[in-house]
Protein backbone atom coordinates (compact mmCIF):
# COMPACT_ATOMS: atom_id res chain seq x y z
CA UNK A 1 0.00 0.00 0.00
CA UNK A 2 1.30 3.94 -1.04
CA UNK A 3 0.46 6.31 0.65
CA UNK A 4 1.72 9.66 1.00
CA UNK A 5 1.21 10.61 4.70
CA UNK A 6 0.78 14.46 3.87
CA UNK A 7 -2.80 13.72 2.66
CA UNK A 8 -3.91 11.19 4.92
CA UNK A 9 -5.67 13.84 7.55
CA UNK A 10 -8.57 12.30 8.49
CA UNK A 11 -8.21 8.66 6.22
CA UNK A 12 -5.13 7.72 9.00
CA UNK A 13 -6.75 4.79 10.37
CA UNK A 14 -8.64 3.76 7.70
CA UNK A 15 -5.81 3.71 5.49
CA UNK A 16 -3.78 2.16 8.22
CA UNK A 17 -6.02 -0.38 8.60
CA UNK A 18 -5.89 -1.50 5.24
CA UNK A 19 -3.47 -4.35 4.41
CA UNK A 20 -4.30 -5.02 0.61
CA UNK A 21 -0.51 -5.40 -1.52
CA UNK A 22 -2.08 -3.76 -4.40
CA UNK A 23 0.34 -0.39 -5.48
CA UNK A 24 2.93 -1.45 -3.16
CA UNK A 25 5.98 -1.67 -5.25
CA UNK A 26 6.56 -3.42 -8.47
CA UNK A 27 4.81 -6.94 -8.49
CA UNK A 28 8.21 -9.89 -8.17
CA UNK A 29 7.25 -13.23 -9.46
CA UNK A 30 9.21 -15.89 -7.41
CA UNK A 31 11.59 -16.59 -9.96
CA UNK A 32 13.11 -12.94 -9.82
CA UNK A 33 13.28 -13.49 -5.82
CA UNK A 34 14.76 -16.66 -5.89
CA UNK A 35 17.78 -15.49 -8.64
CA UNK A 36 18.26 -13.05 -6.22
CA UNK A 37 18.89 -14.97 -2.97
CA UNK A 38 21.07 -17.36 -4.95
CA UNK A 39 23.95 -14.75 -4.61
CA UNK A 40 26.54 -16.07 -2.52
CA UNK A 41 27.21 -15.08 0.91
CA UNK A 42 29.85 -13.32 2.36
CA UNK A 43 32.34 -14.23 4.56
CA UNK A 44 31.37 -11.96 7.51
CA UNK A 45 34.76 -12.91 9.53
CA UNK A 46 37.09 -12.26 6.31
CA UNK A 47 35.14 -9.22 5.24
CA UNK A 48 34.78 -6.98 8.34
CA UNK A 49 37.87 -7.00 8.78
CA UNK A 50 39.92 -3.41 7.93
CA UNK A 51 35.77 -2.12 8.97
CA UNK A 52 37.21 0.49 11.52
CA UNK A 53 39.97 1.83 8.91
CA UNK A 54 36.98 2.02 6.65
CA UNK A 55 34.15 3.53 9.59
CA UNK A 56 36.89 5.99 9.78
CA UNK A 57 37.26 7.11 6.23
CA UNK A 58 33.54 7.22 6.02
CA UNK A 59 33.03 9.01 9.09
CA UNK A 60 35.37 12.09 7.61
CA UNK A 61 32.60 11.87 4.65
CA UNK A 62 29.64 12.17 6.94
CA UNK A 63 30.90 15.58 8.38
CA UNK A 64 30.26 16.50 4.48
CA UNK A 65 26.41 15.65 4.60
CA UNK A 66 23.82 17.56 5.75
CA UNK A 67 20.01 17.51 5.77
CA UNK A 68 18.36 19.54 3.55
CA UNK A 69 15.48 21.46 5.43
CA UNK A 70 14.72 24.46 2.22
CA UNK A 71 14.23 21.74 -1.26
CA UNK A 72 11.09 19.96 -1.08
CA UNK A 73 12.25 16.60 -1.10
CA UNK A 74 10.25 13.08 -1.38
CA UNK A 75 11.53 10.27 0.65
CA UNK A 76 9.35 6.31 -0.09
CA UNK A 77 9.59 4.41 3.14
CA UNK A 78 8.97 0.55 2.67
CA UNK A 79 7.95 -1.97 5.86
CA UNK A 80 5.40 -4.49 6.94
CA UNK A 81 3.64 -5.52 9.75
CA UNK A 82 0.06 -5.68 11.29
CA UNK A 83 -2.56 -2.70 11.62
CA UNK A 84 -1.03 -1.33 15.26
CA UNK A 85 2.88 -1.09 13.69
CA UNK A 86 0.59 0.69 10.34
CA UNK A 87 -0.75 3.06 12.17
CA UNK A 88 2.11 3.86 14.91
CA UNK A 89 4.23 4.21 11.83
CA UNK A 90 2.23 6.53 9.87
CA UNK A 91 1.45 9.00 12.85
CA UNK A 92 5.47 9.03 13.15
CA UNK A 93 5.83 9.83 9.76
CA UNK A 94 3.16 12.82 10.46
CA UNK A 95 5.51 13.87 13.15
CA UNK A 96 8.55 13.95 11.24
CA UNK A 97 7.14 15.75 8.33
CA UNK A 98 6.10 18.87 10.90
CA UNK A 99 9.74 18.81 11.78
CA UNK A 100 10.70 18.74 8.68
CA UNK A 101 7.99 20.67 6.48
CA UNK A 102 10.30 20.25 2.87
CA UNK A 103 10.15 16.55 3.07
CA UNK A 104 6.94 14.44 1.83
CA UNK A 105 7.40 10.59 2.86
CA UNK A 106 5.48 8.30 0.68
CA UNK A 107 4.65 5.29 2.84
CA UNK A 108 4.36 1.90 1.29
CA UNK A 109 3.66 -1.02 3.61
CA UNK A 110 1.39 -4.50 3.88
CA UNK A 111 1.16 -8.04 5.55
CA UNK A 112 4.70 -9.44 5.09
CA UNK A 113 3.30 -12.45 3.21
CA UNK A 114 4.92 -11.45 -0.43
CA UNK A 115 7.73 -8.93 1.00
CA UNK A 116 10.64 -10.49 0.78
CA UNK A 117 9.68 -11.18 -3.11
CA UNK A 118 9.28 -7.40 -3.86
CA UNK A 119 11.76 -6.06 -1.77
CA UNK A 120 14.30 -8.25 -3.61
CA UNK A 121 12.77 -6.71 -7.01
CA UNK A 122 13.13 -3.55 -5.91
CA UNK A 123 16.83 -3.74 -4.84
CA UNK A 124 17.64 -5.64 -7.83
CA UNK A 125 15.87 -3.19 -10.29
CA UNK A 126 17.24 -0.16 -8.49
CA UNK A 127 14.00 0.63 -7.46
CA UNK A 128 13.80 -0.14 -3.60
CA UNK A 129 12.59 2.79 -1.36
CA UNK A 130 14.60 4.88 0.45
CA UNK A 131 14.46 3.71 3.42
CA UNK A 132 13.79 0.45 4.47
CA UNK A 133 12.42 -2.26 7.44
CA UNK A 134 14.33 -5.33 6.81
CA UNK A 135 14.31 -8.79 8.13
CA UNK A 136 18.11 -9.67 9.53
CA UNK A 137 19.37 -12.38 7.18
CA UNK A 138 17.58 -10.10 3.41
CA UNK A 139 20.89 -7.66 4.82
CA UNK A 140 23.60 -10.38 3.37
CA UNK A 141 21.48 -12.14 1.42
CA UNK A 142 20.89 -9.04 -0.73
CA UNK A 143 24.00 -7.16 -0.51
CA UNK A 144 26.49 -10.16 0.02
CA UNK A 145 29.29 -7.67 -0.90
CA UNK A 146 27.66 -5.04 1.24
CA UNK A 147 27.11 -3.07 -2.00
CA UNK A 148 23.34 -3.03 -2.21
CA UNK A 149 22.32 -0.71 0.78
CA UNK A 150 24.29 2.68 1.87
CA UNK A 151 27.21 2.32 4.18
CA UNK A 152 25.81 4.34 7.39
CA UNK A 153 28.68 5.18 8.72
CA UNK A 154 28.78 7.85 5.92
CA UNK A 155 25.48 9.47 7.98
CA UNK A 156 27.31 9.35 11.27
CA UNK A 157 27.00 12.97 12.07
CA UNK A 158 23.32 12.42 11.31
CA UNK A 159 22.29 8.82 12.62
CA UNK A 160 24.04 8.61 15.89
CA UNK A 161 25.76 4.85 15.77
CA UNK A 162 26.99 5.05 19.46
CA UNK A 163 23.62 4.26 20.79
CA UNK A 164 24.28 0.62 19.26
CA UNK A 165 26.49 -2.14 20.69
CA UNK A 166 29.34 -3.14 18.45
CA UNK A 167 27.57 -6.90 18.59
CA UNK A 168 24.82 -5.36 16.72
CA UNK A 169 26.63 -2.89 14.18
CA UNK A 170 29.41 -6.05 13.58
CA UNK A 171 25.88 -8.50 12.32
CA UNK A 172 25.62 -5.76 9.41
CA UNK A 173 28.49 -4.96 8.48
CA UNK A 174 30.12 -6.14 5.49
CA UNK A 175 33.47 -5.06 3.86
CA UNK A 176 33.66 -2.67 6.49
CA UNK A 177 30.79 -1.09 5.24
CA UNK A 178 27.32 -0.77 7.95
CA UNK A 179 24.21 -1.37 5.74
CA UNK A 180 21.47 -1.70 8.51
CA UNK A 181 20.90 -0.98 12.20
CA UNK A 182 19.14 -3.39 14.38
CA UNK A 183 15.44 -1.85 15.45
CA UNK A 184 15.42 -4.91 17.89
CA UNK A 185 16.43 -8.67 19.31
CA UNK A 186 13.70 -11.13 19.79
CA UNK A 187 12.68 -14.85 19.99
CA UNK A 188 9.74 -16.89 20.05
CA UNK A 189 7.29 -17.24 23.23
CA UNK A 190 4.42 -19.49 23.86
CA UNK A 191 1.08 -17.17 24.04
CA UNK A 192 -1.96 -18.10 25.38
CA UNK A 193 -6.32 -17.04 25.27
CA UNK A 194 -6.22 -17.84 28.83
CA UNK A 195 -9.86 -17.80 28.96
CA UNK A 196 -10.60 -20.69 26.24
CA UNK A 197 -8.46 -22.95 28.75
CA UNK A 198 -10.16 -21.61 31.82
CA UNK A 199 -13.60 -22.54 30.11
CA UNK A 200 -12.51 -25.77 29.17
CA UNK A 201 -11.27 -26.27 32.50
CA UNK A 202 -6.97 -26.83 31.69
CA UNK A 203 -4.11 -25.16 32.80
CA UNK A 204 -2.04 -23.52 30.73
CA UNK A 205 0.44 -26.00 29.73
CA UNK A 206 4.53 -25.84 31.12
CA UNK A 207 5.55 -29.03 30.06
CA UNK A 208 5.21 -31.63 27.27
CA UNK A 209 3.11 -34.01 28.40
CA UNK A 210 0.73 -31.69 29.74
CA UNK A 211 0.66 -30.08 26.43
CA UNK A 212 -0.41 -33.32 24.99
CA UNK A 213 -3.01 -33.42 27.83
CA UNK A 214 -4.42 -30.09 26.91
CA UNK A 215 -4.91 -31.51 23.47
CA UNK A 216 -7.25 -34.56 24.80
CA UNK A 217 -8.92 -32.33 27.04
CA UNK A 218 -9.49 -29.96 24.21
CA UNK A 219 -11.01 -32.58 21.49
CA UNK A 220 -13.33 -34.13 24.81
CA UNK A 221 -14.73 -30.60 24.90
CA UNK A 222 -15.40 -30.02 21.73
CA UNK A 223 -13.70 -31.04 18.45
CA UNK A 224 -13.23 -27.61 16.64
CA UNK A 225 -11.31 -26.47 19.57
CA UNK A 226 -7.41 -26.30 19.51
CA UNK A 227 -4.62 -25.66 22.38
CA UNK A 228 -1.67 -24.27 19.47
CA UNK A 229 -2.44 -23.34 16.26
CA UNK A 230 0.40 -23.32 13.46
CA UNK A 231 1.23 -22.37 9.70
CA UNK A 232 3.96 -23.85 7.89
CA UNK A 233 7.03 -21.67 9.32
CA UNK A 234 5.67 -21.73 12.78
CA UNK A 235 5.59 -25.73 12.30
CA UNK A 236 9.75 -25.36 11.43
CA UNK A 237 10.29 -23.54 14.98
CA UNK A 238 8.39 -25.38 16.92
CA UNK A 239 10.44 -28.50 15.92
CA UNK A 240 13.71 -27.19 16.23
CA UNK A 241 12.68 -25.72 19.72
CA UNK A 242 11.85 -29.59 20.87
CA UNK A 243 14.84 -30.81 19.28
CA UNK A 244 17.15 -27.74 20.36
CA UNK A 245 15.68 -28.65 24.47
CA UNK A 246 16.24 -31.95 23.70
CA UNK A 247 19.72 -32.24 22.28
CA UNK A 248 20.99 -29.01 22.93
CA UNK A 249 22.78 -27.97 19.64
CA UNK A 250 22.56 -25.38 17.69
CA UNK A 251 20.75 -25.86 14.49
CA UNK A 252 23.95 -24.74 12.74
CA UNK A 253 27.17 -24.23 13.37
CA UNK A 254 30.27 -23.37 11.91
CA UNK A 255 28.96 -23.74 8.55
CA UNK A 256 27.41 -27.21 9.24
CA UNK A 257 23.80 -28.54 10.54
CA UNK A 258 24.66 -29.96 13.96
CA UNK A 259 21.36 -32.98 13.05
CA UNK A 260 21.60 -36.20 11.73
CA UNK A 261 18.32 -37.69 9.66
CA UNK A 262 17.26 -39.50 12.54
CA UNK A 263 17.16 -36.43 14.47
CA UNK A 264 15.15 -34.29 12.21
CA UNK A 265 12.94 -37.17 11.99
CA UNK A 266 12.40 -37.13 15.09
CA UNK A 267 11.05 -33.50 14.74
CA UNK A 268 8.88 -34.66 12.48
CA UNK A 269 7.47 -37.33 14.46
CA UNK A 270 7.12 -35.06 17.45
CA UNK A 271 4.63 -32.27 15.17
CA UNK A 272 2.93 -35.53 14.10
CA UNK A 273 2.62 -36.25 17.98
CA UNK A 274 1.02 -33.10 18.27
CA UNK A 275 -1.75 -33.73 15.27
CA UNK A 276 -2.08 -36.84 16.63
CA UNK A 277 -2.88 -35.56 20.35
CA UNK A 278 -5.14 -32.91 19.25
CA UNK A 279 -2.78 -30.53 19.85
CA UNK A 280 -2.35 -28.86 16.71
CA UNK A 281 -4.86 -29.10 13.45
CA UNK A 282 -3.31 -30.15 10.34
CA UNK A 283 -2.10 -27.82 7.64
CA UNK A 284 -4.90 -29.07 5.93
CA UNK A 285 -7.06 -28.46 8.53
CA UNK A 286 -5.68 -24.60 8.60
CA UNK A 287 -5.46 -23.96 4.96
CA UNK A 288 -9.31 -24.63 5.08
CA UNK A 289 -9.95 -21.79 7.24
CA UNK A 290 -9.87 -19.98 4.15
CA UNK A 291 -7.40 -16.81 6.42
CA UNK A 292 -3.56 -16.31 5.25
CA UNK A 293 -2.70 -15.07 8.74
CA UNK A 294 -3.57 -16.75 12.36
CA UNK A 295 -4.29 -13.00 13.45
CA UNK A 296 -6.96 -12.68 10.82
CA UNK A 297 -8.13 -16.57 11.56
CA UNK A 298 -11.85 -16.67 12.92
CA UNK A 299 -10.50 -19.38 14.80
CA UNK A 300 -8.14 -17.15 16.50
CA UNK A 301 -10.31 -14.37 16.86
CA UNK A 302 -13.10 -16.54 18.46
CA UNK A 303 -10.79 -18.81 20.82
CA UNK A 304 -10.87 -22.01 19.05
CA UNK A 305 -7.27 -21.96 18.28
CA UNK A 306 -6.44 -20.72 22.25
CA UNK A 307 -2.02 -20.80 21.89
CA UNK A 308 0.56 -19.71 19.41
CA UNK A 309 4.31 -19.66 18.87
CA UNK A 310 5.60 -16.53 17.87
CA UNK A 311 7.98 -13.82 17.77
CA UNK A 312 7.69 -11.39 20.83
CA UNK A 313 7.36 -8.53 17.72
CA UNK A 314 3.98 -9.42 16.93
CA UNK A 315 2.44 -10.33 20.29
CA UNK A 316 0.49 -6.98 19.56
CA UNK A 317 -1.51 -8.01 16.84
CA UNK A 318 -2.31 -11.52 17.65
CA UNK A 319 -3.58 -9.54 21.60
CA UNK A 320 -5.61 -7.24 19.43
CA UNK A 321 -7.41 -10.12 17.24
CA UNK A 322 -8.56 -11.92 19.95
CA UNK A 323 -11.92 -11.04 21.03
CA UNK A 324 -13.54 -11.55 24.22
CA UNK A 325 -10.34 -12.86 25.56
CA UNK A 326 -7.36 -12.68 27.81
CA UNK A 327 -4.15 -12.95 25.90
CA UNK A 328 -1.25 -13.74 27.96
CA UNK A 329 2.36 -14.57 27.60
CA UNK A 330 2.97 -18.16 29.07
CA UNK A 331 6.53 -19.66 30.53
CA UNK A 332 8.18 -21.95 27.90
CA UNK A 333 6.90 -25.41 28.04
CA UNK A 334 9.39 -27.63 28.76
CA UNK A 335 10.59 -30.18 26.13
CA UNK A 336 14.03 -31.95 27.51
CA UNK A 337 17.02 -31.06 29.94
CA UNK A 338 17.41 -28.05 27.72
CA UNK A 339 16.56 -24.20 26.46
CA UNK A 340 15.76 -24.39 22.99
CA UNK A 341 14.40 -21.84 21.18
CA UNK A 342 16.52 -18.75 18.88
CA UNK A 343 17.78 -15.13 19.41
CA UNK A 344 18.05 -13.46 16.40
CA UNK A 345 18.01 -9.53 15.19
CA UNK A 346 14.71 -9.01 14.69
CA UNK A 347 14.56 -6.25 12.34
CA UNK A 348 16.79 -4.02 10.78
CA UNK A 349 16.27 -0.07 9.31
CA UNK A 350 18.41 0.18 5.90
CA UNK A 351 19.06 2.87 2.93
CA UNK A 352 18.87 2.15 -0.22
CA UNK A 353 22.29 2.77 -2.39
CA UNK A 354 20.63 3.94 -5.36
CA UNK A 355 18.99 7.10 -2.98
CA UNK A 356 19.27 10.27 -3.87
CA UNK A 357 18.71 11.49 -0.31
CA UNK A 358 20.91 9.76 2.05
CA UNK A 359 21.14 12.40 4.59
CA UNK A 360 17.39 12.75 4.86
CA UNK A 361 16.54 9.07 4.88
CA UNK A 362 19.31 8.98 7.81
CA UNK A 363 17.31 11.96 9.32
CA UNK A 364 14.07 9.39 8.94
CA UNK A 365 15.64 6.63 10.98
CA UNK A 366 17.01 8.77 13.58
CA UNK A 367 13.44 10.50 14.71
CA UNK A 368 11.74 6.90 14.79
CA UNK A 369 14.57 5.05 16.71
CA UNK A 370 15.95 8.26 18.81
CA UNK A 371 14.37 11.28 19.30
CA UNK A 372 11.21 11.62 21.73
CA UNK A 373 8.43 12.12 18.70
CA UNK A 374 9.24 9.37 16.68
CA UNK A 375 10.41 6.49 19.37
CA UNK A 376 6.90 7.25 21.74
CA UNK A 377 4.76 6.87 19.22
CA UNK A 378 6.55 4.32 17.76
CA UNK A 379 6.21 2.71 21.41
CA UNK A 380 6.64 -1.21 20.93
CA UNK A 381 5.08 -2.07 17.93
CA UNK A 382 8.58 -3.44 16.39
CA UNK A 383 9.93 -4.67 19.75
CA UNK A 384 11.97 -3.79 22.30
CA UNK A 385 14.43 -0.85 20.98
CA UNK A 386 17.83 -1.67 20.69
CA UNK A 387 18.79 1.54 20.65
CA UNK A 388 20.11 2.46 23.69
CA UNK A 389 18.47 6.51 23.60
CA UNK A 390 15.23 5.27 22.34
CA UNK A 391 14.74 2.75 25.06
CA UNK A 392 15.78 5.08 27.69
CA UNK A 393 12.32 7.00 26.35
CA UNK A 394 10.01 4.28 26.99
CA UNK A 395 8.03 3.43 29.69
CA UNK A 396 7.42 -0.38 29.30
CA UNK A 397 6.34 -1.40 32.01
CA UNK A 398 2.98 -2.49 30.92
CA UNK A 399 3.75 -3.65 27.55
CA UNK A 400 3.54 -7.34 26.38
CA UNK A 401 6.13 -7.22 23.92
CA UNK A 402 8.17 -6.49 26.88
CA UNK A 403 7.23 -9.38 29.04
CA UNK A 404 7.25 -11.64 25.81
CA UNK A 405 11.07 -10.14 25.20
CA UNK A 406 12.33 -10.73 28.68
CA UNK A 407 11.21 -14.06 28.87
CA UNK A 408 12.77 -14.97 25.58
CA UNK A 409 16.38 -13.63 26.32
CA UNK A 410 16.35 -15.17 29.51
CA UNK A 411 15.40 -18.57 28.15
CA UNK A 412 16.78 -18.85 24.54
CA UNK A 413 20.43 -19.36 24.61
CA UNK A 414 21.05 -20.72 20.35
CA UNK A 415 21.67 -18.06 17.54
CA UNK A 416 19.86 -17.90 14.84
CA UNK A 417 21.97 -19.07 11.50
CA UNK A 418 20.71 -16.35 8.84
CA UNK A 419 19.81 -18.47 6.26
CA UNK A 420 17.11 -20.14 8.44
CA UNK A 421 14.73 -18.01 7.64
CA UNK A 422 15.39 -17.84 3.90
CA UNK A 423 12.66 -17.54 1.76
CA UNK A 424 14.04 -20.60 -0.40
CA UNK A 425 14.35 -22.62 2.70
CA UNK A 426 11.27 -21.87 5.29
CA UNK A 427 9.20 -19.69 3.16
CA UNK A 428 6.92 -20.33 0.69
CA UNK A 429 7.72 -23.36 -1.26
CA UNK A 430 11.20 -23.35 0.38
CA UNK A 431 12.55 -26.81 1.02
CA UNK A 432 11.68 -27.35 4.64
CA UNK A 433 7.89 -25.62 4.01
CA UNK A 434 7.56 -28.52 1.62
CA UNK A 435 8.91 -31.01 3.87
CA UNK A 436 6.53 -29.80 6.67
CA UNK A 437 3.59 -30.19 4.18
CA UNK A 438 4.08 -33.25 2.68
CA UNK A 439 4.20 -35.17 6.70
CA UNK A 440 0.89 -33.33 8.02
CA UNK A 441 -0.89 -34.08 4.76
CA UNK A 442 0.29 -37.70 4.96
CA UNK A 443 2.34 -37.97 1.73
CA UNK A 444 5.87 -38.73 3.14
CA UNK A 445 7.21 -40.47 5.87
CA UNK A 446 9.11 -38.42 8.62
CA UNK A 447 12.73 -40.02 7.23
CA UNK A 448 11.88 -38.78 3.68
CA UNK A 449 11.22 -35.22 5.16
CA UNK A 450 14.40 -35.10 6.97
CA UNK A 451 16.10 -36.39 4.19
CA UNK A 452 14.33 -33.34 2.18
CA UNK A 453 15.62 -30.78 5.36
CA UNK A 454 19.07 -31.72 5.33
CA UNK A 455 19.38 -31.39 1.58
CA UNK A 456 17.78 -28.03 1.58
CA UNK A 457 19.97 -27.27 4.42
CA UNK A 458 23.43 -28.26 2.58
CA UNK A 459 22.20 -26.22 -0.26
CA UNK A 460 21.61 -22.78 1.69
CA UNK A 461 25.01 -23.67 3.28
CA UNK A 462 26.74 -24.20 -0.14
CA UNK A 463 25.33 -20.22 -1.31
Amino acid sequence: MKKNVRKLGALLLAGAMAVSTAGCMPTAKQQDATAAQNTQESSTAQENAGGSEAAQGAGEAAAELAVDTQTPITLRMNWWGGDSRHQATLAAIEKFQEKYPNITVTAEYEAFNGHEEKIALGIKSGNAADMMQLDWSWVPTYSPNGDNFYDLNKVSNILNLDNYTEGDKAVFTINGKLDAIPISNTGRVFCWNKTTFDKIGVEIPGTLDELLAAGKAFEAYDESYYPLVTKELDRAFLMVYYLQCKYGKDWVKDGALQYSQEEVAEGFDFLKNLEDNHVIPTLQKVAGDGADLIDTNANWIDGHYAGIFLYDTSVVKHAEAVKDGEFVIGDYVEMGDYHGGFIKVNQAFGISATTEHPAEAAALIQFLVAEEDGVKTLGDTRGVPANKEGLAMLDLSGSQVAEANAKAVAWSSFQMDPTFERNSFTGADGTFFNALQLSSYGESDSMSCAKIVLDGVAQELAR
